[in-house]
């Protein structure tokens, strides 16, 4: 059974595919041929690298965090939106972890 990890990384959207041996994969058919579930994972990845910032002062790489808990309930809509999707496209060949929706800010 495949794991579908969401979880934000710059340059990828929040959508990873594991496999059984918890392995990242490239692509699940499910997955990787819905245009729908595509769009909102472009879209959530797009958005989480607008709050990076390259050659900021001294910092070669900088994080808008206060920008990022700004642009959370966006960011939260669109997480839920794509496990609506996989809901709706499962055929029981995966299960879904979240790592984005219940994100604590300290």
């Amino acid at each position: 059974m495949f794991t579908i990890v969401l979880m934000n990384e710059f340059l990828h959207g929040p959508i990873w595919i594991y496999d059984d041996d918890g392995i990242i994969v490239s692509e699940h058919p499910l997955i990787s041929n819905d245009s729908k579930l595509q769009a909102l994972d472009e879209e959530a990845g797009t958005l989480f690298n607008s709050f990076y910032d390259f050659d900021v002062g001294d910092e070669a790489c900088v994080f808008d965090d206060d920008g990022y808990r700004a642009a959370f309930p966006k960011m939260k809509e669109l997480i839920e939106k794509i496990k609506l999707r996989l809901d709706e496209i499962n055929d029981g060949s995966f299960i879904v972890e979240d790592y984005i929706t219940n994100q604590k800010f300290g």
